[in-house]
């Protein structure tokens, strides 16, 4: 199996990634996309997040549907009649949607003294503290 498309997925949103089965000379295999089974998991790996396959336009290439919820390289697990494919797993970088990136930052009045610390969460929050007053 081998990935057609290398794009980016974006998180909480649905993605596609476009695979193909073929011979060793390189002839399309040619399966219904009942046969084929897949599951992405994240960088944790502590969960399977459920994919659909479609057939595609071109011969011998199915199109892959899952809606990742984490950023990150996601594994992207394909089996045939339940029996795991060589090539798989796939790789699949998952980023922030552009309208889950966060905003510019805005100045802060009224500190006390200089930021002293900034962290950012997974979720885009971030956060200064003070090096006086011990404010966040």
């Amino acid at each position: 199996v081998r990935n057609i498309d290398r794009h980016l997925a974006l998180m909480r949103k649905e993605s596609t990634s476009t695979i193909a089965f073929e011979f060793p000379d390189g002839s399309p295999v040619l399966l219904p996309p009942s046969d084929i089974s897949c599951y992405l998991t994240p960088p944790d790996n502590n969960y399977h997040i459920k994919c659909r396959v479609k057939e595609s336009t071109q011969s011998g290439q199915y199109k892959v549907v899952f809606t990742p919820i984490t950023r990150g390289l996601h594994q992207l697990h394909i089996r045939v009649h339940d029996i795991n494919i060589p090539g798989s797993p796939l790789s699949i970088p998952v980023s922030l949607a552009p309208e889950m990136r966060g905003n510019p930052v805005k100045s802060i009045t009224g500190l006390n003294g200089n930021p002293y610390g900034i962290d950012a969460t997974d979720d885009g929050l971030i956060i200064v503290s003070e090096l006086i007053g011990y404010r966040i």
